[in-house]
């Protein structure tokens, strides 16, 4: 969907320039191919030191020369202003004349060329509520969290709340653009083995979106992806000051979230499955995500904990900031198409 915003914005320079007017940015200028403009009012600033082409920049970056910085579109303003996801994003859906992401760009075909199939096949109604859904629910953090590696800052940062009625702690699922389209509990109690421990109270489909995506946006983009399972190792990444991380919310990778993805242009993709996870399916893992990446240099890797003596089901992010720290540095593998040809 990411890509269909940007792409609308780059058809329309128009509205590029609207957008960067509302955060401050001045002397904006539309050339044929290109624009250019100033970080600010300030007479000594330079008035058009930050170009975006507008042909052949389909990730929309923006280039600020005297910083020597290339980000996206949505991650430099964030930075650039100090400024969120949400906020940029409802200032382009208030210029695009945007009232509803999935209506607007259904009309037309979602993902356009190439990602066209990927949505076709994984295509179901995604049902988006208001941020009022969260009301019926306390806004308190919670000692279970906090002693699992999840500080009281990752657990305000993430919107955790406490269900009183049914003792379970209150995870809101958000999807690519920052929009509640479910709400996940855990209960806040200890469960035996095999027992459900965690359930929806407002169900979604996790395959559609993936956890963190647009918390950590900014951070994502055209860098290094670690991809988790579960929500809580991107709240425990973040304690330990690692923001570069989204969780599936199960074991295998969609073909949306493939797609999700390959929108933030990533240098490297890491899979951060738990000790156990069997390595035939994170080699599936790999070769979906590597069939619809065929036309990107993207790497990709998976941490390997074979043989290492991990107990099984333990997150990497479980362990602490350091056992973390040493598994980036240590126990990451790359790999190839040939490997997974091999492997499989």
């Amino acid at each position: 969907m990411l890509e269909d915003i940007k792409k609308e914005l780059l058809n329309n320079p128009e509205k590029i320039k609207e957008v960067l007017e509302y955060f401050g940015f001045r002397n904006i200028v539309i050339r044929n191919t290109y624009m250019h403009f100033g970080r600010d009012d300030n007479p000594k600033s330079s008035k058009k030191s930050i170009s975006i082409k507008l042909e052949n920049n389909k990730f929309l970056y923006i280039h600020d020369y005297p910083k020597a910085v290339q980000k996206d579109f949505f991650s430099y303003i964030m930075e650039e202003k100090h400024v969120d996801f949400s906020d940029v994003l409802n200032e382009v859906k208030r210029v695009l004349n945007i009232s509803n992401y999935y209506e607007h760009f259904e009309k037309r075909g979602v993902f356009g060329g190439f990602y066209e199939k990927i949505y076709k096949r994984n295509s179901g109604k995604n049902f988006t509520y208001d941020e009022t859904i969260l009301d019926e629910y306390q806004p308190f953090c919670n000692q279970k969290f906090l002693k699992d590696n999840i500080s009281l800052e990752a657990q305000r940062y993430f919107g955790i709340r406490y269900d009183v009625e049914s003792q379970g702690i209150v995870i809101p699922i958000y999807d690519q653009v920052g929009q509640i389209i479910g709400v996940k509990e855990r209960f806040n109690y200890d469960i035996e083995d095999g027992e459900m421990k965690y359930f929806y109270s407002v169900p979604c489909s996790m395959s559609q979106t993936l956890y963190g995506y647009s918390h950590n946006y900014s951070i994502l983009t055209n860098g290094i992806v670690y991809i988790f399972e579960a929500e809580k190792s991107v709240m425990q990444c973040y304690t330990y000051g690692i923001r570069n991380c989204v969780a599936l919310g199960s074991g295998t990778i969609s073909k949306k979230q493939c797609q999700m993805i390959l929108e933030l242009n990533p240098k490297k993709v890491i899979f951060m499955h738990d000790a156990g996870f069997e390595l035939e399916s994170i080699n599936r893992n790999i070769m979906l995500l590597k069939t619809y990446s065929r036309f990107s240099e993207m790497e990709v890797g998976y941490w390997n904990y074979f043989d290492k003596g991990y107990r099984d089901k333990v997150s990497p992010s479980d362990m602490g900031k350091d056992t973390l720290q040493h598994i980036i540095q240590n126990e990451i593998k790359m790999i190839g198409d040939d490997d997974i040809d091999e492997e499989l």
